[in-house]
């Protein structure tokens, strides 16, 4: 079974890497580069799981995070920000994210930590 990741960030080329690393790893993405586009794409799609930067340039990863709490409390959210500060995990955690991740990060990480969300071996 494949399940689809909705991957949102406003910097194409950290999106792009994304998709890329985890279509190697055998999911399907979907990329999203601003909100509007990223709860568009959630509503028409339901992925099994979405990895969103916090820093967006219209909205926020914390209204996507609660956005998708409130649709779909199962579908697990990643966050993610390379503006990492103290507070950024329990912000994170508070606004319905299941994990945080600071930039950069590794291609495993990421892998990893999609795997886990999803019971993939």
């Amino acid at each position: 079974m494949s399940y689809t990741v909705l991957i949102v960030d406003d910097e194409t080329e950290v999106a792009d890497t994304c998709a890329r690393v985890l279509k190697a790893a055998g999911f399907d993405c979907l990329v999203a580069y601003d909100s509007p586009a990223a709860l568009s794409l959630f509503d028409s799609r339901a992925p099994a799981l979405v990895l969103s930067d916090i820093n967006l340039p219209s909205g926020d990863g914390f209204q996507i995070a609660r956005y998708v709490r409130q649709k779909s409390p199962d579908v697990p959210v990643v966050l993610m920000t390379g503006r990492h500060t103290i507070n950024s995990p329990q912000q994170a955690a508070q606004n319905g994210a299941a994990r945080y991740l600071r930039k950069p990060f590794s291609n495993a990480e990421l892998t990893a930590t999609i795997k886990s969300l999803l019971h993939v071996p």
